[in-house]
């Protein structure tokens, strides 16, 4: 008669699991297994060792030092639930690269974002490529995220690119190369947009967005998302006045931006020459006014 032994009760005397194999005598299997009771035994070993059967004892998470980490990243392990939290900042198919730090950065990221999304008012919009909130100087670009939310001050450069080459550009500060502005929404003018002498095959034709945010540093607003367009067709056409309407809103949130640092700036001024004031007049100390200054700047 053939015996079969189950892998769960075949130890062998070294305490290992056997896998299930044929034994043809009786005389066998009871040389080469365990009773119940010393399976038991074993097991209760393992587990006061942290392991039980092929499994080992999961660290804790190292971001809410709470729950079981099911993560393994770079510097400890991390919990679905912290996860989660890092919402659409933290985006990675090979976690043990990850350091906590970065899974930190990512979730204050989120809850930003959050944040910002639930107090977002559109103002001032182009279609789905850009939607401006005026009031708490905030946008985002549906067509690249309908949830991700960026602040005014985010915003570090940007430029138009048309087949690899960047045809208009524009900063914090600085206006459109070889563009000028028309109106609060109104279109670029006096650029090289569109003004194409010979016919030529387009394949790329998108806005670039260089940002502060660590997460997302670039954003890009795609008009042309498949195949390819003659630069005179009419489809063309109609895409540089859609990158034209953007710019237009791009240009306002820098000068924006702009205005306000400057603004800000000429305060500061104004508050250290009031306390360079107060100094002369010796109703402060040289070093409170040097703390002050330092505070200010």
């Amino acid at each position: 008669m053939m015996w079969y032994i189950m892998d769960m009760l075949a130890f062998t005397k070294k305490g290992r699991v056997n896998s299930t194999k044929k034994v043809k005598s009786k005389k066998s299997i009871f040389k080469n297994i365990y009773t119940v009771s010393d399976i038991l035994k074993h097991q209760i070993e393992l587990m006061e060792k942290g392991t039980f059967m092929f499994g080992k004892k999961k660290e804790t998470c190292c971001i809410c030092n709470q729950n079981e980490g099911d993560k393994k990243i770079s510097d400890g392990a991390v919990c679905k639930n912290c996860i989660s939290k890092c919402g659409p900042f933290l985006l990675t198919l090979s976690w043990k690269n990850i350091p906590a730090d970065r899974i930190r950065q990512a979730i204050t990221a989120n809850e930003l974002n959050a944040k910002n999304l639930s107090i977002f008012h559109s103002t001032n919009k182009f279609d789905k490529y850009i939607d401006l909130d005026e009031n708490n100087k905030l946008w985002k670009s549906p067509h690249f995220s309908p949830t991700l939310v960026f602040s005014y001050n985010d915003i570090v450069s940007y430029e138009l690119l048309e087949n690899g080459e960047a045809i208009t550009k524009g900063s914090f500060g600085a206006a459109l190369v070889g563009a000028a502005l028309l109106g609060k929404t109104g279109a670029i003018i006096g650029s090289n947009i569109g003004s194409k002498k010979t016919k030529q095959e387009i394949n790329e034709y998108r806005i670039k967005i260089v940002t502060r945010n660590l997460c997302y540093p670039e954003i890009y607003i795609n008009f042309l998302t498949t195949g390819s367009v003659k630069s005179n067709s009419i489809l063309y056409k109609t895409y540089v006045g859609y990158a034209q309407r953007v710019l237009s809103l791009l240009a306002i949130i820098t000068d924006t931006t702009s205005n306000s640092r400057n603004t800000s700036a000429l305060d500061t001024v104004e508050e250290i020459r009031k306390y360079k004031e107060l100094l002369d007049e010796g109703i402060i100390t040289q070093e409170e006014f040097n703390t002050k200054k330092e505070q200010l700047l």
